[in-house]
């Protein structure tokens, strides 16, 4: 039994943890009373994208879509910078972090454009190929390059392309 009488056992069953004062439960069980804790640094904080939520400046999901737009519009690009730099100074609120969470999140939108416009580029390449030459092409390509960077893989492919229309 605690010295201090107003400190009582977790109700949940199997759990060790002392309730908080005024709940039953600890604080690992009372996500659904006070709602789940945030995560990450707090805004301003210039550790803020080493931890929790400021870890990836945008969610993923904002990544692919940016980088399908920037493939679709390339002429659009700046534009997208643009948007990309505010969407992501909203979220941090200060400048210096928004231009160090661009710094951290340019090699994956390059990433995402190279894989992008090598499929795209490769799907075009081969679409006049008979079906089975064509899954040789693309198994023999992928088992070659499967290694490489996206960035790289485009490169390569691009640099084959050439050899060949020469």
């Amino acid at each position: 039994m605690p010295r201090n009488p107003v400190k009582a056992p977790c109700q949940v069953p199997g759990c060790r943890s002392w309730a908080m004062r005024g709940f039953a439960r600890c604080r690992a069980h009372n996500d659904d009373a006070l709602g789940p804790r945030a995560v990450g640094a707090p805004i301003g904080n210039l550790n803020a994208l080493q931890h929790g939520d400021y870890l990836s400046p945008l969610p993923v999901d904002d990544l692919q879509s940016l980088a399908a737009r920037i493939v679709r519009q390339p002429d659009q690009l700046p534009e997208q910078i643009v948007a990309l730099l505010r969407s992501i100074h909203a979220r941090t609120g200060d400048p210096y972090l928004t231009l160090a969470a661009l710094a951290r999140f340019l090699p994956g939108l390059a990433a995402w454009v190279a894989a992008l416009l090598f499929t795209a580029e490769l799907r075009a390449y081969l679409d006049p190929l008979p079906p089975p030459v064509y899954r040789r092409v693309a198994a023999l390509i992928d088992r070659h390059l499967d290694r490489c960077s996206p960035e790289q893989r485009l490169l390569i492919f691009r640099k084959i392309k050439r050899s060949r229309n020469n």
